[in-house]
């Protein structure tokens, strides 16, 4: 062990491991994002009420039973250097950490007992072998450890590729999802109270695409989740 810690050592004077967003060295122990930046997270710290910005985006559409944000996404800012680690630098452990974050604030809020079972949005096949793995599936694996809540993982599955939706306005990104998720045959929601989890809520329309599929399972209430929110 000792061995392997002075290897780490060594090997760290030629390759330094970096914060993701300042650059920073990381001390041994610290993964990803250091210390300072980790105090400088755009957090939403009170669990407890809703945060109208993002609760209205489902509001008249849908009846969700609760919108969850872990952090404001910010041009420029972390949130955006953690997504882009986690979505296009092959990082899951990242999404795994950041939903371990996620789900101990939920506990510590008094959502630990609230969710039967977790379950991520879904990638269409293409781009999850071209990815190697789903950031959402990342979030909800460390929003189980930090809620002790199963996730359901194949509950959905994505029916066709869509280009991005980044730049498209609430409309259009509606319209383009409708239809583009189904729920799988054989799967139990009945009475069940799900948390659908995503990377982002910007419009809602991915959320409310696969909301309106899980509603057929016939579940008890359905709660969004989403690392962050523009």
């Amino acid at each position: 062990m000792k061995t392997k810690v002075i290897f780490e050592d060594f090997v760290s004077l030629f390759f330094p491991r970096l914060c993701i967003h300042c650059d920073a060295p990381l001390p041994r122990g610290v993964k990803d994002i250091c210390l300072q930046c980790q105090y400088n997270l755009p957090k939403i710290e009170n669990f407890k009420e809703s945060v109208p910005q993002y609760r209205e985006k489902f509001d008249g559409i849908f009846p969700v039973e609760a919108v969850f944000v872990y952090g404001h996404f910010v041009k420029g800012g972390i949130m955006q250097s953690v997504l882009h680690e986690l979505k296009y630098n092959h990082n899951p452990e990242i999404g795994i950490q950041m939903g371990r974050w996620f789900g101990k604030n939920l506990a510590d809020a008094g959502w630990k007992n609230a969710f039967d079972v977790i379950i991520p949005v879904p990638l269409h096949p293409k781009k999850l072998k071209k990815r190697g793995y789903n950031q959402a599936l990342a979030l909800a694996q460390g929003l189980h450890q930090g809620l002790e809540i199963n996730v359901l993982e194949n509950a959905l599955h994505r029916v066709s590729n869509t280009s991005s939706q980044t730049h498209k306005k609430k409309l259009t990104r509606m319209l383009e999802m409708q239809g583009m998720f189904e729920l799988n045959d054989n799967v139990k929601l009945n009475q069940l109270n799900i948390l659908l989890v995503d990377d982002v809520l910007t419009t809602g329309s991915t959320l409310l695409a696969c909301a309106e599929q899980l509603q057929k399972g016939e579940p008890k209430s359905i709660s969004i989740a989403a690392l962050a929110g523009a």
